[in-house]
């Protein structure tokens, strides 16, 4: 099979497309056959050596960790699933840019009907970190206040949908030229992050932050006294501080592959409540192309990889 890989961090030039042989199938794993990959911006964080002192992975490595695709093989365990069935998957922080993934069953869900597997792949990594962010992480509630930082891009257009569906009151943050996408997408209102928060100093339940940084510490004032800070990037130290004085919660997401929560994602997409946005969509060789896009933190929707014929 051909599978992206980088044999020592640096540049998107360290990445290569290669020949490797597909991987074995164990008893409680499915081979799937990718036909699209999801591009996350901590793709090129690991790629670049970013966070090597949290996250460790041998090298030489594969990135990516969202597919769509179908089922080539079961495992002599796998149960309730079927070949050629198609699915998609949030696989991990790692091995997703490739012709053939070998993952446990349970992480993966049914494609959603309504979707073909280049929108699909665009779905598993930041649904989910959305999806437990608001839930797992920060209790969410119909009749709550919610604040959506970048809610233009993928984690933050997700979040603003399901907190929408969830019976909260939305409110995102985005560039001006973003305010009548991001309201299309279910927000009540929108500000400029650029702009004061002030006028809504206090009044937020819970505050997604996918920005980190100057951004989460502008946070702190939004909050009501009961609320909740969750942050999809590890919150600083001063950010902590401040919150924990307060008596206030900050929280930092990891995402989990979670094959019940995606497919409960891929019910509510079906149902046309949750839906996703293309940035761009290049082929699996010009993963380059798509790390350079994704760095510049301004792509409205999700970047995808097609798979290799």
């Amino acid at each position: 099979m051909k599978s992206i890989r980088f044999h020592d961090y640096g540049g998107p030039e360290v990445m290569q497309l290669e020949e490797l042989p597909r991987p074995a199938v164990k008893d409680d794993e499915i081979l799937v056959r990718v036909i699209a990959m999801g591009v996350n911006p901590v793709d090129w964080k690991i790629r670049e050596g970013l966070v090597r002192q949290r996250i460790k992975i041998p090298l030489p490595a594969t990135p990516g960790g969202d597919v769509s695709g179908v089922i080539e093989q079961l495992g002599s365990a796998v149960q309730g699933v079927s070949i050629g069935q198609p699915v998609f998957a949030y696989i991990g922080l790692m091995g997703a840019y490739a012709q053939f993934v070998a993952i446990k069953a349970d992480i993966a869900a049914p494609k959603p009907s309504s979707l073909d597997h280049l929108h699909a792949a665009a779905v598993p990594l930041a649904a989910l970190t959305a999806w437990q962010a608001l839930f797992d992480k920060g209790g969410l509630k119909s009749g709550q206040r919610v604040l959506v930082h970048a809610a233009a891009g993928g984690v933050g257009g997700f979040a603003v949908q399901i907190a929408r569906n969830a019976g909260a009151e939305v409110v995102g943050t985005c560039s001006p030229n973003n305010f009548d996408y991001v309201r299309g997408m279910g927000a009540h209102s929108v500000i400029d992050y650029h702009g004061s928060f002030e006028p809504l100093a206090g009044s937020f339940d819970l505050v997604l932050d996918v920005m980190g940084g100057e951004t989460g510490m502008r946070s702190l004032q939004l909050l009501k006294s009961t609320g909740v800070h969750v942050g999809v990037a590890p919150p600083s130290e001063a950010l902590t501080q401040q919150l924990t004085a307060a008596g206030q919660r900050v929280l930092p997401i990891m995402v989990q592959s979670n094959g019940k929560q995606l497919a409960q994602i891929g019910t509510l997409i079906d149902a046309g409540k949750i839906s996703t946005t293309l940035a761009a969509i290049f082929p699996l060789a010009e993963a380059g192309r798509a790390h350079d896009l994704i760095k510049t933190g301004h792509t409205r929707g999700k970047i995808v990889l097609r798979g290799e014929s």
